[in-house]
């Protein structure tokens, strides 16, 4: 398959609660030899299904009932940084930290335990608030009525065997 480009906006939250965003140009995504998939506990017909690797995040898109919803992003800052979310459904955008879990045990970077590699749940913060408060009033309407969508965003998701923290395996 070829490359898909795309431009790129990497996001860093600084300690002032500023966004800065350096949009980067054109730059290419690989399409990833398996399908990660990251699923409601809540609601497991939607789900998150990852299928490129660009240079900052893992990119897929936001499904329920097999309808996609919007594209989804996954990553993390180079560096010392935490893990982030954004959705996009082509009319807003919202972003937010991303909390892994092995079980219920809380990743922490400055522990051993548990490894990143080994993470099988997400909390996907602010998700829900975002969809809640969408700019766009047709959406918002659309989003907040959509009371499964709601339950799914606002609780922990499951993370496919074939993803390593949400990494993909590389085969």
């Amino acid at each position: 398959m070829t490359d898909v480009w795309m431009t790129t906006c990497a996001c860093t939250i600084l300690s002032s609660s500023l966004a800065i965003c350096a949009y980067a140009p054109l730059v290419s995504a690989e399409q990833l030899p398996l399908v990660c998939e990251i699923t409601s506990e809540e609601v497991p017909d939607i789900q998150i299904r990852l299928v490129e690797r660009t240079p900052v995040s893992l990119r897929g898109e936001l499904y329920q009932n097999n309808g996609s919803l919007g594209i989804f992003q996954t990553g993390q800052t180079k560096g010392y940084g935490d893990a982030w979310w954004s959705f996009d459904d082509g009319s807003n955008y919202i972003h937010g930290k991303a909390v892994l879990f092995r079980d219920d045990l809380i990743w922490n970077p400055h522990r051993n335990f548990p490894q990143p590699s080994t993470t099988n749940r997400v909390l996907f913060v602010g998700f829900g608030s975002g969809l809640w408060f969408w700019n766009q009033s047709d959406a918002s309407s659309r989003y907040r009525i959509n009371r499964d969508l709601m339950r799914a965003v606002s609780g922990f998701w499951l993370i496919s065997e074939q993803c390593l923290g949400g990494r993909i395996v590389r085969g």
